[in-house]
């Protein structure tokens, strides 16, 4: 997904130029050392509510203790921003938006993904999980959907169905390209079989078959 993002941004800003850049619930942030090695940019940092950083991260002083909700810094100040699988975490990722929103400059992008709450299965790209973990995830993601419990609200791992996002991103930002079959053949083309690949992407299916939607957007004005 961060290959994927940095590969979009790319295509869109000048990365020659001094561009800054905000990733919104980190984790770790390896991600954003990952993100700021790639285009030789200091004035990229990440945030997370949880101070879960890892020792590289820390060593770059990339990352900082931060609410989505209450964004730690002034009106206008990013070039982009990004949110991997964070937004599905956030009490009200309206509120979050319109911080993320808020943050950035005029004519700014945002990439962001989420696990796709109409999902089948889920979880099969984690790469830093195992087997049992993936297996374990499902089964709970099954037992709270039964129960009536699958949303994220309620600390599911639900994430929003394609029109959700699309109604959340709109609502706030112009040019909403919705990246889901491009970011499948992006990750798959080379591991799966063509028609394998196209039957997932098939219309009737893609609702179900994506384990997760992807966006980018633009702040205009």
């Amino acid at each position: 997904m961060v290959h994927h993002c940095c590969d979009l941004l790319r295509q869109r800003i000048d990365v020659a130029a001094k561009v800054s850049g905000l990733v919104v619930g980190c984790g770790n942030g390896n991600e954003i050392v990952y993100m700021r090695r790639t285009f030789n940019y200091d004035h990229l940092v990440g945030v997370d509510v949880e101070r879960i950083f890892s020792d590289e991260a820390r060593s770059e002083q990339c990352v900082a203790r931060g609410d989505a909700l209450h964004l730690p810094f002034p009106d206008k100040t990013f070039d982009f921003a990004a949110a991997f699988h964070s937004l599905e975490h956030v009490g009200d990722p309206r509120v979050a938006l319109d911080e993320i929103h808020r943050v950035l400059r005029p004519g700014a992008w945002f990439y962001m993904g989420v696990p796709n709450s109409r999902r089948l299965v889920g979880y099969l790209g984690s790469f830093d999980a195992t087997t049992w973990q993936k297996i374990t995830w499902n089964l709970a993601d099954w037992v709270a959907r039964a129960r009536g419990r699958f949303k994220n609200d309620l600390g599911a791992h639900a994430g929003f169905d394609r029109q959700e996002l699309r109604m959340l991103l709109e609502e706030r930002f112009s040019n909403v390209q919705l990246l889901t079959a491009e970011f499948l053949r992006y990750k798959y083309g080379r591991s799966l079989p063509g028609f394998v690949l196209r039957m997932l992407l098939a219309p009737s299916i893609v609702d179900h078959s994506a384990p997760a939607h992807y966006a980018i957007c633009r702040k205009l004005g």
